[in-house]
């Protein structure tokens, strides 16, 4: 009996100390963090890289325009891809559009996303704020932050707004914002059906992609 007690107590020593040797200190937790890509202004290298590269139409938007429920492909931003001029001085289609995102959660990315070269910027807004309740107030706030950045590093390139909800009080808001910036255009294209503006609705997404070709090749 005392044989099989000593056993037992040497077993769970060994156990403890096993333990204490898997669990992993404060800096081995810091070491395996996930990493987020996003080049800073210190980062000459990484800005330069993104200069480097192909005009853009940049697509900043939420749950609709990142076309949740739909095949890839079928989303707005993928077929404006689709018809645009390949080769060239074309421009590409950056969709950077997280799904729930409000225009407070878009400014918070915007200084990665400036650092391209922008041709063109299609800010699809109003849905996100409504759906989370966000006071119009500091939607206002939002929306101005985002154009006033973007209009900062970039003075020349167009912006165009899709307001993606038709609740008078944001709508309100963007048409100011609109109205004071310059080269700055609210479209109700998304809002002329009178039709619910539904992610997964692959027909909507067709048709605003067919009335938002025109709008983007002006240039």
């Amino acid at each position: 009996m005392r044989k099989s007690n000593l056993l037992f107590f040497f077993l769970l020593g060994c156990i403890v100390v096993a333990c204490r040797q898997e669990k992993p200190s404060s800096s081995q937790k810091e070491e395996y963090a996930p990493i987020h890509i996003s080049p800073e202004g210190d980062d000459p290298y990484a800005a330069a890289s993104l200069a480097a590269g192909p005009p853009l139409l940049l697509v900043l938007g939420s749950t609709f325009s990142v076309a949740q429920g739909l095949q890839p492909g079928q989303g707005y931003a993928a077929l404006l891809q689709e018809y645009l001029p390949a080769g060239g001085d074309g421009l590409t289609v950056l969709n950077a559009s997280v799904a729930g995102e409000t225009a407070a959660g878009a400014f918070e990315r915007l200084r990665y996303l400036l650092a391209h070269p922008l041709r063109q910027v299609v800010l699809e807004l109003g849905q996100a704020d409504e759906a989370r309740r966000i006071p119009p107030e500091a939607f206002a706030r939002d929306v101005r932050k985002l154009l006033r950045s973007i209009r900062t590093q970039h003075p020349e390139v167009p912006i165009l707004i899709l307001s993606s909800t038709p609740a008078p009080a944001y709508n309100e808001v963007l048409s100011a914002a609109a109205a004071e910036t310059d080269g700055v255009v609210l479209s109700s294209l998304l809002l002329e059906t009178g039709a619910p503006i539904r992610s997964g609705d692959a027909a909507l997404h067709r048709r605003l992609a067919e009335g938002l070709l025109p709008l983007v090749r002006k240039d």
